[in-house]
């Protein structure tokens, strides 16, 4: 049965949370918003008696926190509380409840889970020791892929350099019920990788009406675009019966200025960004694009390639999680694969799972909640930490 004192408590953290128009990507980035509600996390965290550490020396902020004593925990699960513009305007950063459901930016990406995990770890240390081998992560530039710092990478690449620390298993709490009906999201054991890019054409601005005018650049980008095209086909798995596939996109092309006819570009743009599954070969990928961008005299700028994972189904702490899974909802923990990339592909040595509650459009203008999915989503997270101690204490 919900606990609705508690339910209640973690709705109205994350009304708060989504009140924060903390927006990282493109020219609707709002800093100032982002390090507000990192502060915020941080106070609530600290007021609490949670151990928190608080990266603050980079654009954006992160935070990691854990029990006294124990904030370099085996287990860590992690989560963001940075969101994309708001659709259609600033009007989804005042949420609402309808039914079972809170409405919001941010609400199901992942404003909701992020106030689970406040409130989780609130009580849990209410309760007292011992305390469940559990730290969090919180990043504030997950939407804008994490490539500066302090995203996940740079996060567990200090903590690694500093005392050779990394978790043995990641948790991001993404979504993984995507009805937006049912109270139990699956363990998705497998995540996507994401690769983008920007292919460079450069030219010479001249009139295009002279004998030996040169061709133009939107010529080469689309003919880039249809070889590119057909390089990832060869290296990709971009049809699947089970959906389980790779997937490519050419998100922006842009060369010359609108109502301009008579001279030509000397710059262009083509950006292309591919979600990757493990299974693909991505260095040989990367080396063919390479040397044909070499042969074709484009430039290949703003790289970031990062392969899917695949975590180990014998890792002792994903059987602990499906195990209390399975204790709460009564039945077999339900196994996936997500599809959009989340911050469990920087998972050390791919030991990384998504495992979230339910929602329905992330990054839409319906954007919302499933507010029943909270209570078992919390419960499992005690019948984990339970399972844990345990281990612990078999040795």
């Amino acid at each position: 049965m919900m606990d609705i004192e508690k339910t209640e408590e973690i709705v109205d953290l994350a009304k708060i949370l989504i009140r924060f128009p903390s927006v990282t990507v493109g020219e609707s980035e709002r800093m100032d918003a982002v390090n507000q509600a990192a502060a915020f996390i941080e106070l609530y965290f600290r007021q609490h008696g949670l151990d928190v550490r608080l990266f603050d020396d980079a654009k954006f902020p992160a935070l990691l926190v854990g029990f006294p004593g124990q904030l370099l925990a085996p287990v860590m699960l992690s989560g963001h509380f940075d969101v994309v513009a708001p659709e259609p305007d600033d009007g989804q950063f005042e949420p609402r409840i309808e039914g079972d459901y809170l409405w919001g930016r941010g609400a199901g990406d992942m404003k909701t889970v992020v106030a689970t995990y406040m409130v989780w770890m609130k009580y849990r240390l209410l309760a007292g020791p011992p305390y469940p081998p559990i730290n969090l992560l919180l990043v504030g530039n997950e939407e804008a892929g994490e490539g500066e710092p302090m995203g996940t990478p740079h996060v567990l690449d200090t903590l690694a350099s500093e005392s050779g620390y990394s978790p043995n298993i990641f948790i991001a709490g993404e979504r993984t019920e995507t009805s937006g009906k049912g109270l139990c999201g699956e363990v998705a054991v497998q995540n996507r990788g994401v690769m983008r890019f920007d292919l460079i054409a450069h030219g010479q601005r001249g009139h295009t009406g002279v004998a030996g005018a040169q061709r133009d650049l939107s010529a080469r980008l689309m003919k880039a675009y249809a070889d590119v095209q057909e390089m990832m086909a060869r290296y990709l798995t971009l049809e699947a019966g089970d959906g389980w596939c790779s997937q490519v996109r050419f998100p922006f092309i842009k060369v010359g200025t609108p109502g301009i006819y008579n001279i030509n570009a000397d710059h262009g743009v083509l950006g292309v960004e591919a979600r990757l599954i493990p299974q693909d070969d991505v260095e040989s990928l990367y080396h063919d694009l390479a040397a044909y961008c070499s042969a074709h005299d484009f430039a290949l700028e703003n790289l970031l390639m990062e392969k899917g994972i695949a975590c180990d189904p014998e890792n002792p702490y994903l059987k602990a999680l499906t195990a209390a899974v399975e204790s709460i909802s009564g039945e077999p923990a339900q196994i996936g694969r997500k599809l959009p990339g989340t911050s469990a592909r920087f998972a050390p040595g791919g030991q990384g799972v998504v495992w979230g509650q339910s929602g329905l459009g992330p990054h839409a203008s319906d954007e919302r909640h499933y507010i029943p999915s909270i209570w078992p989503y919390y419960q499992s997270l005690n019948a984990f930490g339970e399972i844990l101690l345990q281990m612990d204490s078999d040795g």
